[in-house]
């Protein structure tokens, strides 16, 4: 199964997702789409690319 990693911080650079996706590679999951971070709340372009991500990944078998 295909996964896809998405979160927000509001403090640092995001570090954690980069950790994040070096364990989820590790334990040998796929990453359907490059990874998603914001600093606080997202804005409607990372709204948009949620929804796009999330839509591609309902039609996944």
């Amino acid at each position: 199964k295909k996964i896809a990693l998405f979160g927000s911080y509001g403090w640092g650079d995001g570090e954690w997702m980069q950790n994040w996706e070096t364990d989820c590679k590790d334990s040998g999951l796929t990453l359907a789409h490059e990874s998603v971070i914001c600093m606080e709340a997202p804005d409607e372009a990372t709204l948009a690319l949620c929804r796009e991500i999330g839509a591609t990944l309902s039609k996944e078998e």
